[in-house]
């Protein structure tokens, strides 16, 4: 099976005028957005765990004291008082997280550099992880590379000329406004250093400007260089967090970066990040680099020519995988709402990890681009998350077990908007990521380990927490359905209910995808606590359909305030969950109904919105919807970098597009394989190589005119499955490790 070639990037002609405008690199750990200005040039940093200010206990104390009353307000229906009252007793004391920041600002002013750039280039290489900006001026050329070390953990610049000249430069770090302490530390390296907030983390960055023609000298706290063809600047940067030498480590760093010198730290660079980007390869069949700038190829999709349509949709799915690994791989902290990457010190929603949708969207893509390393951050997060959410738990509701409402930084609820703060369903969602590793990886060890005792714990939770309705079934709630508001039957406005549809949906997949782990690892109904759970489960409501035939948001068949509402919760069980499929066609014809109504009052406006809906589109197995809506992010949702934008960028839309590109051409939720089932009619040809399913299975396979081709399964166990391919179904067996080419 030959692979497609294709140089993916991303390609401007002129400098970022705005900072989600530049062109971002990471190692995990540390981010730099690069804006390729030309005579005073500006690099974004920033380092993972610098969070504003210390660790606050934020549980309102009286939220335990009014849970009742709320929730017999809401049975009532008497909503708006309910929602008064939980404004007040359930909401966070004080009610802001404080915001992940910047590390701070590298300046590169150049001396002398007068004339006009022309040839310019902006270019971010897709895999070779290097941002590299390139122009000519008096007829001479100037070069700067960009990369982000992961074994050197420092942030790497080359800057270059042929110049008889050469280049005259100072470089200096600054964190305006929240400057405290910058220094030379010597001829060649200045620094940057304080305490981020009151309590906060302590940081340091430090900057060393070498060159192999002559050495930098310093003057206050800028170092600076004359003269030379080339020079290299290397930046370090680390915290307190969980480093307690972290000021020693990076000036280490910064010491054995220049020892190795650009080229070697590039060579490993590209080692380690080659080692992960080729584990897996997708194309549509298009051959070359369109010599357009990526803003320029934008703007033909808008004014309707499709001629590198499929260019930029191949692009969009590396971009993805890109940004995984340089926003997750080997590091502490999972992906915020911008990665690592934020050049605002008061950022939008903080920065934070927002888990009604948007960090688990982050991961959909992980295990499937064979890259389970970078959901590794997540689940340590989340691990960091159970002592407090056990306490949040016990002091605001009196349950047992681990909760975490829509936002993450210090886990209570965040903010006194009625559409959001009161969702204590987190938790839940992200432990159903641990059992989806093990879907993937047959990690049987991480199962037992990892998956089943913090699911185990989310599940405690609800044993205590739901609540019985005069039905006869058991309701989560006070609760919403993120972040839609209704009018209830007796007309009162409201987002506040009991048992939304998602809440139940999730909980359902818990349940359920629990009791399954436990059957693997065979574990007695003691160890498993199998019989009070399996009790629990059935008292959970089913999916219900509105009047007109949709999936019901809420208990009650109420009236959307916002019928094109951003969020599509109700719909969490076709996507990302399986409870809707093909094999429930009432439900199934109800998703798509309330997908097309939700359309049709406008919805899919913002990034993040407009690829969960394409993911939905694709588990419809509609192709035509599929490629519209790939086409409207392209058109309506992207920037000039291809950042998704809510607006503002967030990267959540990046990943989420990626996943519904897979998902059209693949799908393994259903209990079989189906190969090309939502593959738009412009896709005539294309190979994917290395993407990993369900079960642990590795597929190869091309297809032509439609048809898949060419395929081949390697699976991690011996096992027989289902697959179906060009409008037939068989049976196929599969042995551990060994690649099985089928006959097509």
């Amino acid at each position: 099976m030959e692979t497609l070639k294709n140089r993916h990037e991303i390609k401007l002609k002129k400098p970022a005028r705005y900072w989600d405008d530049g062109l971002p690199i990471g190692n995990g750990r540390l981010g730099a957005m690069v804006m390729g200005k030309v005579n005073e040039e500006t690099i974004y940093l920033n380092e993972e765990t610098i969070w504003y200010g210390r660790d606050l206990d934020r549980k309102n104390p009286d939220t335990g004291k009014y849970l009742d009353q709320i929730r017999e307000l809401l049975f009532a229906g008497e909503v708006e008082k309910a929602q008064f009252l939980a404004k007040m007793a359930i909401t966070s004391t004080p009610k802001y997280m404080n915001p992940y920041q910047p590390a701070g600002d590298l300046r590169i002013c150049m001396y002398h550099h007068k004339g006009k750039a022309e040839q310019y280039e902006r270019r971010l290489l897709l895999e070779e992880a290097v941002a590299v900006v390139s122009y000519q001026m008096n007829g001479y050329t100037y070069k700067r590379e960009h990369l982000v070390s992961q074994k050197y953990q420092v942030v790497a610049i080359r800057l270059s000329t042929d110049c008889p000249q050469g280049l005259t430069f100072s470089v200096n770090m600054s964190r305006k406004p929240f400057e405290e302490h910058t220094e030379s530390i010597g001829e060649d390296t200045v620094c940057n250093y304080g305490e981020c907030g009151p309590g906060g983390v302590c940081y340091f960055t430090g900057v060393k400007l070498v060159s192999p023609e002559k050495k930098a000298e310093s003057i206050g706290d800028f170092t600076w260089i004359r003269g030379v063809k080339e020079a290299c600047i290397y930046v370090a940067c680390g915290t307190d967090f969980a480093d307690p030498d972290y000021r020693a480590h990076c000036q280490k760093r910064l010491d054995e970066a220049a020892n190795a010198g650009f080229e070697t730290i590039f060579m490993e660079h590209q080692k380690t990040f080659s080692g992960l980007y080729n584990r897996m390869g997708f194309s549509l069949g298009t051959q070359d680099v369109p010599k357009e700038a990526t803003d320029e190829l934008l703007n033909e999709v808008k004014n309707g020519d499709h001629t590198h349509l499929k260019y930029l949709t191949e692009t969009l799915f590396h971009y993805a995988r890109y940004l995984m690994i340089s926003s997750s791989y080997d590091c502490l902290m999972p992906s915020n709402l911008q990665g690592i990457w934020n050049g605002e010190y008061a950022p939008p929603w903080q920065c934070e990890f927002t888990i009604n949708i948007n960090t688990e969207m982050n991961y959909w893509i992980a295990e499937k681009c064979q890259l389970p390393e970078c959901h590794l951050p997540l689940f340590a997060q989340v691990k960091r998350m159970i002592p407090k959410g056990k306490k949040t738990a016990e002091a605001l509701y009196g349950c047992r077990g681990f909760c975490a409402h829509h936002n993450t930084n210090l886990w209570d609820p965040e903010g006194i908007f009625d559409a959001s703060p009161v969702w204590s369903t987190g938790a839940a969602w992200l432990s159903l990521h641990f059992f989806e590793h093990y879907r993937y990886t047959k990690d049987r060890e991480f199962l037992r380990r990892e998956a089943l005792p913090v699911m185990r714990e989310a599940i405690r939770f609800y044993e205590d927490y739901l609540t019985e309705t005069k039905e006869g079934v058991l309701v989560t709630g006070p609760s919403v359905s993120p972040e839609n508001t209704y009018r209830s039957n007796t007309g009162e406005i409201g987002a506040l209910c009991m048992g939304p549809a998602m809440d139940m949906e999730i909980l359902r997949q818990l349940f359920r995808e629990y009791l399954e782990g436990c059957e693997i690892l065979g574990l007695s109904e003691a160890e498993s606590d199998a019989e009070t759970i399996r009790a629990i489960a059935k008292k959970l409501p089913e999916i219900a359909l509105t009047a007109d035939g949709r999936i019901r948001e809420w208990q009650e068949d109420y009236e959307e305030m916002e019928p094109g509402h951003r969020h599509i919760s109700h719909l969490y069980a076709l996507h990302p969950g399986y409870e809707i499929t093909e094999e429930t066609p009432e439900l199934f014809d109800a998703a798509r109904k309330t997908l097309e109504t939700r359309l049709m009052h406008g919805g899919g406006h913002t990034g993040w919105s407009r690829a969960w809906i394409t993911c939905f589109w694709a588990r419809m197995k509609d192709a035509d919807q599929t490629e519209e809506s790939i086409t409207r992010l392209l058109t309506d949702c992207v920037k000039i970098n291809l950042l998704d934008t809510h607006p503002p960028f967030q990267i959540d839309g990046n990943f989420g597009i990626a996943e519904a590109i897979l998902e059209s051409l693949v799908q393994s939720h259903s209990g079989y394989l189906e190969f090309l089932p939502a593959l738009p009619k412009t896709w005539q040809c294309g190979e994917v190589k290395g993407v990993l399913l369900r079960g642990g299975i590795i597929a190869d396979f091309s297809w032509e005119e439609g048809r898949i081709t060419e395929l081949a399964l390697t699976a991690k166990e011996d096992q027989m499955l289902t697959i179906r391919l060009n409008g037939s179904e068989r049976k196929v067996i599969l042995e551990k490790n060994v690649k099985k080419m089928q006959k097509v």
